[in-house]
């Protein structure tokens, strides 16, 4: 099975400043090679990355973030493989300090 890089992003420990839920900037995956089966999740520059979870929402411009991934972690997998644009973590659990999650795309 091949991966393939959609995104590095990096998120802070909690919600940004004036922020409900939002921890990092935007990412997308609209490069998503066709034929893939899964979404996977790798949460590196930790000390502790096992314990980090997070949520993937959407960025919608005067509406409702919907939530794209919940309670993601190192190693989590979804085969909902949708491309979005203008996704962010949030809602960051058990981080001491920013960490930064690789998004791969597995065809």
């Amino acid at each position: 099975m091949a991966q393939t890089l959609l995104a590095t992003v990096v998120s802070d420990p909690q919600p940004q400043p004036g922020q409900k839920h939002r921890s990092s900037g935007n990412f997308s995956t609209d490069s998503m090679p066709s034929g893939t089966k899964y979404v996977s999740f790798q949460v590196i520059n930790t000390a502790n990355p096992d314990i980090i979870h997070f949520d993937v929402m959407q960025d919608v411009s005067m509406g409702i973030d919907p939530t794209r991934y919940s309670d993601a972690y190192n190693g989590f997998q979804s085969n909902y493989t949708d491309p979005h644009r203008s996704l962010y973590i949030a809602n960051p659990r058990n981080a001491s300090g920013n960490f930064t999650v690789q998004v791969y795309a597995n065809t």
